[in-house]
């Protein structure tokens, strides 16, 4: 309320002194145009002095007095913003920080939880029907975990100056990365082949990357059939950029889905993806900021039934500040891009 009186105060008093010097600039106008009309000796050329003065005296004035008062807007404009949003930037740093304290403070009971019922499966006497509890028990106990190591993640990028940067191939992340889901993979009975191109350097946090790339190959495992087909391209981009490319064989995405994939805890319509394992709704939230933080751009394609294609630009090392080029729709899919370089 102060600063909205501050505005109209000051708008107030640039108008006041704006009106005060058009009079002081008019009155100096007519005395010159009179001075230059009695020089003359003519009534007629006295009345087209004045008239000309008076217009450039006008023009110029008001185009002064439109242009500060739209420069005192946008400071103003700039300022309340600030202070407006400001309470909710911290309100949000806080509830991060509240969530993982809390996070923090489960992990040592539920590894304790689960210890315990690891070692009661070892037990040669369990029945079976309590043998398929624990089981279950554990299952649900890796999920939990699960999310509470992605609450993690999002409580450390409340503190990115904690994240350290250097060089890294992107090539030999991804390639770690898949060795570390081969497993799974392999028990979904789906092929995942990797194209890796020269000079994929970029300026970046190593286990940051491994997450991102993580994140994105535990989606394609997760929503595409047994059977189906995940690739994985790693190669240099115009404008020294490094793109990071995840494309599916999967379920795909809806269109009302497409565009709240990177809210937390948002998922798809479970009858949709009925017969899937499904996630946390974490993992994408989690994968847009970590490409907030290297300054990258993502853009998602997908189609209900035709897959998904994800496609991350990253400035290359020696490109720590980037401008991506915007995707073009291809074959009628929904896109959703995101871009964190021009920030």
């Amino acid at each position: 309320m102060l600063l909205h009186t501050a505005f109209a105060v000051v708008i107030l008093g640039l108008v006041g002194a704006s009106f005060t010097l058009l009079y002081h600039d008019f009155s100096a106008a007519v005395a010159e145009g009179i001075s230059e009309g009695l020089g003359s000796g003519s009534p007629t050329s006295l009345g087209a002095s004045i008239a000309q003065e008076l217009h450039r005296v006008k023009t110029q004035n008001l185009l002064t007095i439109i242009a500060v008062i739209i420069l005192t807007t946008i400071l103003f404009g700039y300022i309340i913003a600030r202070i407006t949003l400001a309470p909710a930037r911290n309100a949000l740093a806080s509830q991060k920080q509240f969530i993982g304290n809390i996070a923090h403070e489960l992990r040592t009971p539920l590894s304790v939880i689960k210890t315990n019922t690891e070692v009661a499966l070892l037990d040669a006497n369990v029945k079976p029907d309590m043998k398929e509890t624990l089981i279950s028990n554990i299952e649900e106990l890796d999920r939990i975990s699960e999310i509470i190591n992605n609450l993690l993640s999002l409580s450390a990028l409340v503190r990115p100056e904690r994240i350290e940067f250097s060089a890294v191939d992107l090539s030999a992340v991804t390639t770690d990365v898949i060795q570390k889901f081969s497993a799974l993979a392999k028990r979904g009975e789906h092929q995942v082949t990797l194209r890796k191109g020269p000079d994929t350097q970029i300026w970046g946090n190593t286990t940051a990357l491994q997450q991102i790339v993580g994140n994105l190959l535990k989606n394609a495992l997760s929503y595409t059939p047994r059977g189906g087909h995940i690739r994985i391209t790693v190669e240099p981009a115009p404008d020294h950029q490094v793109e990071l490319l995840v494309q599916d064989s999967g379920i795909g995405i809806a269109r009302k889905d497409l565009f709240r994939i990177f809210e937390p805890f948002y998922r798809a319509d479970p009858s949709r993806t009925k017969g899937q394992q499904g996630g946390t709704g974490l993992g994408l939230a989690i994968v847009s900021e970590l490409i907030k933080l290297h300054q990258g751009k993502i853009t998602i394609r997908s189609a209900v039934g035709r897959g998904t294609t994800v496609a991350i630009l990253f400035p290359g090392v020696h490109n720590q500040k980037q401008v991506g080029n915007e995707a073009d729709l291809r074959d009628g899919l929904h896109e959703i891009a995101v871009d964190f370089s021009k920030q």
